[in-house]
């Protein structure tokens, strides 16, 4: 069923559409612009993940790739207005295929289609021409923030038969739709927190990635297909269908999930070093850190926390938990960037590992909290450790 437009969503549709698109990619490209000299966190966090990436570049390179990504992001927004006047008719003006016959050959299977799905192109191009091509999609999606923008990247998806998934619960309703042999997309380009995914090598670095595609590759049988549009030279973008890959499923289960996500974002990688300034690079991709020995995450603190619990009142011995918040690290890591704010961090759990006893456990349970397990440690002992903790 398609969204409704609200008035708000139907005025700026109509509005930013009656501008030609020479003038309105002048002013996005002028506001980008704008931003990527004003916005300190969003242009760190882009430069830093391009040196990251690209450790051949020189910083020339990267700054120039980094300006490539603001003007291609304001082309996508600046297009978007268009985006639900493309017909059958005028199509060939903004789109072509490649690869079409990928997809065919992997609905000829019988089983469904899983779709990678990235922030790629002009990604918002897919909505309204697949459902042309071929025939409407099904999409996971996660509501945005903005519910006045939410609501107008909603209708425009779905005004030509496209149905969304809510992504909470999905995997039952996905499983019914690949019986009825229909495609769904999933997004498997974010980060994702560390119980919603596994690590997988991205760009040479571990990052946490959603498993949802992996999952339903390997309980459906349905072939998983890359499409991405890469905007050309000629400011036509190239619709790309990527070859079928099939899930490898070796009855070790924990293992395939790793490596099917692994052959999945694989696919990803290679098409956005192909076209580097065409992925949203401001996103924080690996901003969920690997499992580290002895500096643990939130679940692991609830676990080991349990059994101490227990071994105290088993022994009657005292136990200490201290919590640690730090103020204004956001605004720290907001204000100086990413790479400062990781190396800030990883400062902080050093001082630490310094103030604690031998026997102390150590946790990194959030982005600035902090735990630490004091066993057979009284009140008082602890209250030292604190203030030693809080002197340093």
């Amino acid at each position: 069923m398609a969204v409704q437009p609200t008035t708000t969503t139907k005025i700026m549709l109509f509005v930013g559409h009656r501008i030609p698109l020479f003038v309105r990619k002048g002013v996005f490209i002028s506001l980008f612009n704008l931003f990527y000299h004003l916005g300190n966190k969003n242009r760190l966090i882009t430069l830093h993940n391009l040196m990251r990436s690209f450790p051949e570049k020189d910083l020339k390179e990267i700054i120039k790739n980094a300006k490539g990504v603001y003007r291609h992001c304001a082309t996508v927004a600046a297009e978007f207005f268009d985006m639900p006047y493309v017909t059958k008719e005028n199509i060939h003006k903004w789109v072509y295929v490649e690869g079409l016959e990928n997809y065919e050959a992997a609905v000829a299977k019988g089983k469904g289609v899983l779709s990678i799905v990235a922030h790629f192109g002009n990604w918002e191009i897919l909505p309204a021409g697949i459902p042309i091509f071929i025939k409407p999609i099904n999409i996971v999606y996660r509501p945005l923030d903005n519910p006045i923008i939410d609501n107008m990247v909603e209708y425009v998806r779905t005004m030509r038969g496209n149905q969304l998934i809510p992504k909470g619960g999905s995997g039952k309703r996905i499983l019914e739709l690949l019986k009825e042999n229909q495609t769904v997309g999933l997004l498997s380009d974010q980060n994702v927190d560390l119980q919603e995914g596994v690590f997988v090598d991205f760009f040479g670095r571990p990052a946490c990635t959603g498993n949802g595609l992996a999952v339903m590759a390997m309980r459906s049988g349905a072939p998983v297909i890359a499409l991405f549009p890469a905007r050309q030279k000629t400011g036509k973008y190239k619709a790309i269908v990527k070859p079928a890959i099939e899930a490898v499923s070796t009855g070790d289960y924990e293992a395939d999930i790793v490596t099917n996500t692994q052959r999945f974002t694989k696919v990803i990688e290679e098409t956005v070093r192909e076209y580097p300034e065409q992925w949203f690079w401001f996103h924080q991709r690996w901003k969920t850190k690997p499992y580290q020995p002895q500096f643990y995450q939130s679940r692991e603190f609830y676990a080991q926390l349990e059994k101490e619990v227990e071994r105290a009142s088993l022994n009657e011995q005292p136990l200490t938990v201290m919590l640690i918040d730090i103020d204004k690290f956001k605004l720290f890591n907001d204000t100086y960037g990413q790479v400062e704010g990781e190396n800030m961090a990883t400062r902080l759990y050093n001082m630490l590992i310094r103030c604690r006893g031998e026997s102390y456990l150590s946790y990194w349970f959030g982005d600035d909290e902090f735990t630490m397990i004091m066993p057979a440690t009284t009140k008082e002992k602890g209250m030292l450790t604190a203030q030693k903790y809080r002197r340093n």
